[in-house]
């Protein structure tokens, strides 16, 4: 691996490492797309990354009974291997995908769509998905401490555009049946009613 594919790939590392944390990742999905976009290289590449590099890396942390939950310490030497190697574990995948299988597939979708922003506009479309997913999943109901009105003032435009795509990410990424939908919908419908 060269000196330039190394720092390609250790924002995507730190990045995609972030979906097998041990507590609420889903609101992590843009900026794990940013990190994807940043990267410059193709799906095709970043699915590789993922699911050869990352995956067997990281998917221990979701297998234990406590799991980290703050940041994962990837074994850098591992990961070069396993990107000169490029082969998928299918066993593992087979068996424990379905655990980031979902925010994997919403980063790829939100991904294709900051590709056609520019960098600037990019930016601000990542912090207003950001906080449109971040009280999609917090408690409805509850005042968030982070997706609060005063936060989405600045992106209310940016938010609202981006909702009408981004709402259907998130209901996808649901864990089950409580709260539902309509519930967590409401909470950002009232933020962007602001």
């Amino acid at each position: 691996m060269t000196h330039d594919e190394l720092a390609t790939r250790q924002p995507l590392w730190e990045a995609m490492s972030d979906l097998f944390l041990d507590t609420e990742v889903r609101w992590s999905v843009p900026h794990v797309a940013f990190a994807c976009v940043a990267s410059g290289l193709d799906d095709e590449t970043l699915e590789r990354i993922f699911w050869a590099e990352v995956f067997p890396e990281a998917i221990g942390n979701l297998t234990q009974v406590a799991g980290e939950w703050a940041m994962l310490k990837l074994d850098e030497a591992a990961l070069i291997k396993r990107a000169n190697s490029g082969s998928i574990p299918w066993l593992s995948r087979r068996a424990h995908g379905s655990l980031v299988q979902d925010s994997w597939l919403a980063v790829r979708e939100v991904a294709s769509w900051l590709r056609a922003d520019a960098l600037e506009e990019r930016k601000q479309h990542v912090q207003a998905l950001d906080l449109l997913g971040r009280r999609y999943f917090e408690t409805p109901g509850q005042e968030s401490s982070f997706a609060t009105a005063e936060r989405f003032a600045a992106l209310q435009d940016v938010a609202r555009v981006e909702w009408a795509r981004y709402e259907a990410v998130c209901q996808r990424q649901r864990l089950g049946a409580e709260p539902p939908h309509a519930a967590c919908a409401n909470e950002v419908k009232k933020l962007l009613a602001g």
